[in-house]
């Protein structure tokens, strides 16, 4: 039989255990980054939706001319239903919407067969800084699938970055602040954080499009730091594009070779308390698969859309759409 004493000693030692935490300077004790700990909790892999590569039925294509239309049209019937996707012989597009948090998030996977089919084109030749809506943009140039780009011509950003599109050198400019999105001429991405010009000498005859904006969320498979506690990134998260709050959220990535996801969340415009955080995305893009993950102009230009109409916030139209300076697209390479 236990004796009194040794029952005492023991509900002792359980209460030691549960109160080491509170003892313990919290220096001592391991921490999740910012990015880890804003992110945790919101969804398990089971809430997210799994792709399988596929094997394209021409997968080398006679490659398109660079340009920011497509020589050929999609054909409805590939269309896949209820705006699933669209599945040719040279492309392979499938939409996927979960609600996690109560925020409508849409995954779009996207294989192509040449890096010829991903292509971008804004509202007016550079450097016109008009906006229209991305349906508008989008119209007439044979998009299967668009979203929004960086608006890198809006009043706010005409100075910043260094930009090409379609293979055509538009500006150099210094900045230092954002983050470069690099395309090359084979599809894939490279980031460079603070870019500045120089940064771009290593890919010069090699740039497909790239895209200046905050912020990079994933390099090379890994989720950037996000501290709130670091000056420079908070404040170029906080004062640029609010990323500390949950708000609609337009991600780019390559998962693979010539595989490309795309990740666009609603926002509180949609749902209370809906929209993700800039870490809780960038984990999100991670946990997906993505190497690479970069950060498009969000908010209310945060656009997906699908046969020319848009896919996002259409169960609850945005109060206000906003107009926007260009898109990224992809187009068919089969007659």
């Amino acid at each position: 039989m236990i004796s009194i004493r040794k029952i005492i000693w023991l509900i002792a030692l359980i209460l030691l255990l549960l109160a080491i935490p509170f003892l313990v300077p919290s220096s001592l004790i391991p921490m999740n980054t910012d990015a880890e700990a804003e992110a945790a909790g919101f969804y398990t892999m089971e809430d997210l939706p799994h792709f399988e590569h596929v094997d394209l039925e021409n997968p080398n294509p006679e490659p398109l001319a660079l340009g920011d239309k497509g020589p050929y049209a999609p054909k409805a019937d590939h269309y896949l239903p209820d705006r699933g996707g669209y599945v040719d012989s040279t492309t392979y597009i499938q939409v996927e919407e979960r609600k996690i948090r109560n925020t409508l998030i849409y995954f779009t996977y996207i294989q192509i067969a040449d890096p010829s089919q991903m292509k971008t084109a804004t509202y007016k030749p550079y450097p016109s800084t008009a906006a229209a809506l991305s349906n508008k943009i989008a119209k007439g140039r044979n998009t299967i699938v668009a979203m929004n780009g960086d608006w890198f011509a809006n009043k706010d950003n005409k100075g910043r970055g260094t930009i090409y599109r379609n293979g055509e050198f538009l500006r150099e400019k210094e900045s230092g602040i954002y983050d470069a999105l690099i395309i090359d001429m084979q599809g894939d991405f490279h980031i460079i954080p603070h870019a500045v010009p120089e940064d771009f000498a290593p890919y010069e005859g090699n740039i497909m499009h790239s895209f200046c904006f905050p912020c990079a969320l994933v390099i090379d498979g890994e989720v950037m730091p996000f501290d709130k506690k670091d000056p420079d990134t908070d404040s170029l998260l906080a004062h640029h594009i609010e990323g500390w709050k949950h708000a609609q959220r337009s991600v780019f990535c390559q998962l693979d070779h010539l595989t490309y996801l795309i990740i666009t969340s609603e926002g509180p415009d949609q749902s209370k308390g809906g929209g993700l955080t800039i870490p809780e995305i960038a984990q999100l893009a991670c946990d997906m698969g993505a190497q690479q993950a970069f950060n498009l102009d969000g908010g209310s230009s945060a656009a997906l859309l699908l046969e020319g109409t848009r896919v996002n916030c259409t169960k609850t139209p945005l109060p206000n759409p906003r107009q926007i300076g260009d898109i990224i697209f992809f187009v068919t390479a089969e007659p």
